[in-house]
């Protein structure tokens, strides 16, 4: 999430820092790195059970902590996220 909202990513709020307390970092993680990424607290889970459309592979991307082991993860934004 600080990366993407350092590079001005459209679509990647981050309104609440990181804290796992808005969901404006919302994205789908492709299928084939749902593994790698970890599963998500039940905070996280309860943040996107609020969103309008979530789906098994939404994650809030300021809870994906980035380590060598993700170096080409892809992710992308739901539909509904502006």
């Amino acid at each position: 999430m600080e990366a993407a909202v350092n590079d001005g990513v459209p679509g990647i709020g981050g309104d609440c820092g990181g804290a796992c307390a808005c969901g404006t970092c919302r994205v789908q993680v492709e299928n084939d790195w749902l593994h790698k990424v970890g599963v998500a607290s039940e905070v996280e889970e309860a943040m996107l059970e609020c969103a309008s459309d979530p789906a098994e592979n939404s994650r809030l991307s300021c809870q994906i902590e980035v380590v060598p082991e993700l170096d080409g993860l892809v992710v992308r934004l739901p539909p509904s996220q502006p």
